[in-house]
C-alpha cells in the first residue's frame, strides 16, 4: 500500500500572512465579505490552528499508487471530466477561473453553515491556498481558461513528480477544505456545504458522498477521498463508478 504523509494540518504555515488583522477586526463579516465579492480584495487574516480530534497526522493510504496509474491519453470521456471539474470551480460562470472563484465559494460555505467570523477566515485561507496550487498549473496566471486548463491537464498529471508528491499535496488540501471542523472526517452536511459552494445540486451531493464514503461508516475519511480522486483524474474508462464525483458529466 503506498502511503504519502498528510501534511493538510500544517497547510497555514505555508501562507504568506500579512499584518492587517487590526484592521480587519474592525469590519463586520457581511461588510468583509461584500468587499471581497465585488471589489476583487482578498484580505490577508492570520492562519486559525481549529483542534482536530486525533486524526492530524494521518498517513495517507492509496488504494492504489498514483504512480501506479497509465497515462492518461486525453480521450473524449476523460475531456469530459476536467471539464466537469472545471466548470465546478468557476464558480461565477465567467468561463475562467480566478482567485475571485475560490473567495465566493469560501464565502458561500460560510453562508450555508453560517461560520463564525474566525471560521470564515480558516475557510477563506484554505480556498485561497487552493487557488494558488491551481494557478501553478499556467505559471502563476491570474486566470485559467477552460480550454487552457483541457490543453495543460494531460502534461501536468502524467509527470511522476506530480503524481509522487504534489497530487498527495493536492488532495490533502482538497480534504481540508470540505473539512469544516478539522476532525479529520467529513460528514453529510460538511459534503453538502461545499457542494453548495461549487454550484453541485444537493441531490448530487447525497449521490458522491454514499459514493466516497466506501466502508458505509456515515463519515469520508482523506484515504477515501484519495481513492476517488486518483480514480477521477487517472483513469479514462467511461464506466469508472468515480467519473461522477464532482456531478454529472459536462458535454
Amino acid at each position: 500500500m503506498f502511503k504519502i504523509f498528510n501534511a493538510s494540518r500544517g497547510l497555514l504555515r505555508i501562507i504568506q500572512v500579512h499584518p492587517c488583522q487590526a484592521l480587519t477586526s474592525l469590519m463586520s463579516s457581511t461588510q468583509r465579505w461584500r468587499k471581497v465579492v465585488q471589489h476583487g480584495l482578498v484580505p490577508k487574516f492570520s492562519p486559525l490552528i481549529l483542534p482536530a480530534r486525533g486524526l492530524k497526522n494521518h498517513v495517507i493510504q492509496f488504494r492504489k499508487a498514483p504512480v501506479e496509474y497509465p497515462p492518461v491519453t486525453g480521450t473524449e470521456h476523460w475531456r469530459r471530466k476536467m471539464r466537469t471539474f472545471f466548470r465546478c470551480f468557476d464558480v461565477n460562470g465567467d468561463c475562467y477561473i480566478t482567485k475571485e472563484d475560490f473567495v465566493i465559494s469560501a464565502k458561500r460555505i460560510a453562508d450555508y453553515m453560517n461560520l463564525n467570523d474566525e471560521r470564515a477566515e480558516h475557510m477563506l485561507n484554505q480556498r485561497i491556498a487552493m487557488w494558488d496550487s491551481t494557478s501553478k498549473m499556467k505559471e502563476g496566471a491570474s486566470k485559467i481558461s477552460e480550454e487552457e486548463y483541457l490543453k495543460s491537464a494531460p502534461m501536468v498529471f502524467n509527470q511522476i513528480s506530480y503524481r509522487h508528491e504534489v497530487f498527495p499535496l493536492h488532495v490533502s488540501m482538497h480534504f481540508t477544505a470540505l473539512d469544516l471542523d478539522s476532525d479529520g472526517l467529513i460528514s453529510r452536511d460538511e459534503h453538502k456545504a461545499s457542494a453548495y459552494s461549487f454550484n453541485i445540486p444537493e441531490e448530487e451531493s447525497k449521490k458522491i458522498f454514499d459514493l466516497l464514503d466506501i466502508d458505509k461508516s456515515g463519515f469520508i475519511t482523506i484515504d477515501e477521498i484519495a481513492h476517488g480522486l486518483a480514480e477521477f483524474f487517472f483513469t479514462e474508462d467511461p464506466k469508472n463508478k468515480y467519473n461522477v464525483i464532482f456531478g454529472p458529466l459536462a458535454d
